[in-house]
């Protein structure tokens, strides 16, 4: 039965709760997916074509600058201009729908204490939201495919997993720091930080291979890689991630998620309380 108030009493809601209060507030998710995508692009001239033409700039930009450091370094029959466009769509993904999905906690505070809606419905529509968008970025990635010649795998319906565990990963790390932010302003630099740091570790615009051993250990912990190789695999037949790398992207996927879950149900009451 649904609320129409907060209870800071109320006993906090998780794992399977968390998914039947997902199923009973399946409007209000679709309502907030919708929302989100018209207010994103309300005061844009290009509009959701805007998806289509930002990760194609942010690679040419990038692709002007390190073409003729990289290209002779990637594996045959590689284009680099996909190459570099799948790490930009991949990152734009993981970082857009995590910070999304944290600010849309900390920034909604105000109306979930008036009025009882699952806070993680808020994370969870952020996560979809992402994923549409990456979505409409893969149009670019195929026209540019297609005209450097590079290969789209058969294995390209099979995406949808990758976008599924990102997803998770996304609502995760965006419940646990959704928290951080409301108790704790600075946690927003330091969070931002952690994001860049991330994304330089994230083989986006250069080859595992040119790394240092050392190094390459580090990008290889790092989570984003795995996820990046395996959809670089699935879409453009890059590279043949093994099956610890499809094991550590599900595992951290779900390890995240249940960990977001639990953190935030735990905190969440003690959170608004202190308010």
């Amino acid at each position: 039965m649904r609320r129409d108030y907060y209870d800071s009493a109320a006993k906090p809601r998780v794992f399977n709760d968390i998914f039947t209060a997902l199923w009973e507030y399946r409007d209000l998710l679709v309502l907030l997916v919708k929302r989100d995508l018209t207010a994103r692009y309300r005061r844009s001239f290009l509009g959701l074509l805007w998806s289509l033409l930002n990760p194609i700039l942010t690679s040419f930009v990038l692709w002007l600058v390190f073409v003729h450091i990289f290209r002779a370094k990637l594996e045959e029959n590689t284009q680099f201009a996909p190459y570099l466009l799948s790490g930009v769509l991949v990152i734009s993904f993981f970082v857009l729908g995590f910070n999304q999905a944290a600010d849309s906690i900390a920034n909604g505070v105000g109306i979930i204490q008036k009025i009882y809606v699952p806070p993680q419905v808020f994370a969870f529509s952020s996560a979809i939201v992402s994923a549409i968008n990456f979505i409409f970025g893969l149009i670019p990635l195929v026209a540019v495919s297609l005209l450097t010649g590079q290969a789209l795998a058969l294995t390209l319906p099979l995406c949808i997993v990758f976008i599924f565990f990102m997803a998770c990963f996304i609502v995760g790390l965006g419940l646990v720091t959704a928290i951080l932010y409301i108790r704790f302003d600075d946690s927003r630099y330091i969070i931002s930080v952690i994001l860049s740091l991330l994304s330089y570790l994230t083989p986006v615009f250069y080859p595992i291979g040119i790394l240092s051993y050392r190094v390459r250990y580090l990008v290889m912990f790092n989570p984003l890689t795995s996820y990046l190789d395996i959809f670089r695999s699935l879409f453009l037949g890059i590279g043949h991630p093994g099956y610890l790398q499809w094991l550590y992207m599900a595992g951290t996927s779900i390890i995240f998620l249940l960990l977001g879950i639990r953190t935030f149900s735990k905190a969440w009451a003690r959170t608004v309380v202190m308010m």
